[in-house]
């Protein structure tokens, strides 16, 4: 084992009877050679980016020493092995963000597009049909705010449609409602969109 292995190793000792200065022995100790670790193997990784992603193999130890067995594997080992993972983990999930945009950044902004011609309606309702696969359970919590998100997706404007759909009276309430569940909806939207 290394001289810094045997070092963090006896640091996670320290972690684990809860000195109060072993954080820091171990973020001294170790985030230098972490962030060495990560421009190494990933040659284009911006020198802020491996610093965090160092801190953050650090901090996860930190938090739940006890995630880490020394009979497994040295403690630099098993550092190398989080950093690493969190930023491919990074870069899978930036990929696929990138691609959902490409592919459904247009239909996640449907709720401010009112079709013209019958080929848009026909477009538009398939990009409904693929939010609501993709997202509807993030963006809709219960079924009628399913119902509701799958009105509002088709450009229904009507209010006792979706005053139906919510199981309301169409009296004077529903309209104040209705826009309510709305609202909701176009923020959880809008929070989607801006995730992609």
């Amino acid at each position: 084992m290394s001289e810094l292995g045997a070092r963090l190793n006896a640091i996670h000792e320290k972690l684990l009877a809860g000195r109060p200065t072993a954080s820091l022995e171990l973020f001294e100790a170790a985030l230098t050679p972490l962030i060495r670790f990560l421009k190494r193997k990933f040659r284009n990784i911006r020198e802020e980016a491996a610093y965090d992603f160092a801190v953050d193999a650090i901090m996860a130890h930190v938090d739940d020493p006890s995630s880490f067995d020394s009979s497994k594997s040295a403690l630099w080992t098993y550092l190398c092995m989080v950093a690493r993972r969190n930023v491919q983990d990074c870069a899978s999930n930036a990929k696929n963000r990138s691609e959902l945009a490409e592919k459904y950044g247009y239909g996640i902004e449907l709720w401010g597009v009112q079709a013209n011609n019958l080929n848009e309606t026909v477009e538009n309702a398939q990009d409904a049909e693929a939010i609501m696969r993709l997202h509807g359970d993030v963006i809709a919590k219960n079924e009628i705010e399913k119902r509701v998100l799958g009105l509002f997706l088709a450009g229904e404007s009507e209010v006792s449609l979706y005053a139906d759909a919510m199981g309301l009276d169409a009296g004077a309430d529903a309209p104040a409602e209705v826009k309510r569940i709305q609202d909701r909806l176009k923020a959880r939207l809008k929070k989607v969109r801006d995730e992609l």
